[in-house]
């Protein structure tokens, strides 16, 4: 799946909730899949503005967090995205490699296992990264960035806002 932008995404899911079909809107913004978009809507309705936001693909979990996530998958006869949704995981997928490596290799399958640690904590000790401070200019232009995304969050919430207004005048006008 492609990278879509925070100001895409809100504009799908904007116009979702405003009446319009996922399939027809993954047709028109060339999105590969429907339910791509219904994940946007669902993100959205549970975490706001957040759950539309790019989120870390390096998040590390516990063993025992990866034993509570299927388990409670098995509990509730769960799909793979529905317990993604439920447990604010980034990918459907990450749950399926959870499942493969426990059936492989029982809990064990669950710890982390990527690099060498002992020699990647060494390497990070012999090379430390200076922090380089923040041109001005650089500075200018995240703050530049930041203040469009809040200009576009905010006009999300109240277009967001009238869609509400209006679905609740028409719901109680209609009883």
């Amino acid at each position: 799946m492609s990278k879509f932008n925070l100001e895409l995404r809100i504009k799908v899911v904007t116009e979702y909730l405003s009446g319009k079909g996922s399939p027809s809107l993954a047709k028109k913004y060339r999105i590969s899949n429907h339910s791509i978009i219904l994940d946007w809507v669902h993100r959205f309705e549970r975490r706001g503005i957040e759950g539309l936001k790019d989120r870390s693909m390096s998040q590390e979990y516990s063993s025992q967090f990866k034993v509570d996530v299927l388990n409670w998958k098995k509990r509730n006869q769960a799909s793979l995205p529905v317990t993604a949704l439920h447990f604010d995981l980034s990918s459907p997928s990450t749950i399926w490699q959870w499942e493969k490596h426990f059936q492989e290799s029982g809990i064990a399958g669950l710890e982390r296992k990527r690099g060498n640690p002992k020699t990647m904590a060494k390497h990070k000790q012999n090379n430390p990264k200076p922090e380089k401070p923040q041109t001005p200019a650089a500075e200018l232009k995240q703050l530049k960035q930041e203040n469009q995304m809040l200009k576009i969050e905010n006009e999300f919430l109240k277009k967001l806002d009238a869609l509400a207004r209006k679905k609740s005048k028409h719901t109680n006008s209609s009883n």
